[in-house]
């Protein structure tokens, strides 16, 4: 488990912990979505809004199209994991959906390599 980051919100903030969580039972898993461990849900992720409180919310596995979705939506997160998004192009989740993508997404663009590591 490790940090990951902090996401602002228009309410509240988003920090986000990085880490792995056994698959368990998995309730009716639909067929685009890739299984925990395995490609963009190799790792699971948990939020929270105040990090002193201790209460840590884990975040959903991501289907292919919730990756298409957050590539052409542009809103703001509200800091409420509950609630409905409302944006163009129209999403049927709710707000953790999308943060968990955009999450996915920053995290497979972003790499970072200490200097001096390769040699060109």
């Amino acid at each position: 488990m490790r940090f990951w980051g902090k996401i602002t919100g228009t309410q509240a903030d988003y920090y986000v912990a990085e880490g792995t969580a056994d698959a368990g039972e998995v309730a009716e898993q639909p067929e685009d979505q890739e299984k925990r461990g395995e490609g963009v849900n190799v790792y699971a992720y948990w939020v929270t809004n105040a990090p002193e409180s201790g209460i840590w919310t884990l975040l959903p596995d991501l289907a292919a199209d919730d990756i298409h979705t957050a590539r052409d939506t542009k809103c703001q997160f509200t800091g409420d994991l509950d609630r409905k998004v409302y944006t163009n192009p129209f999403i049927f989740k709710t707000e953790k959906f999308l943060l968990r993508a955009q999450i996915a997404r920053i995290s497979f663009s972003t790499w970072l390599v200490p200097r001096n590591v390769y040699r060109f």
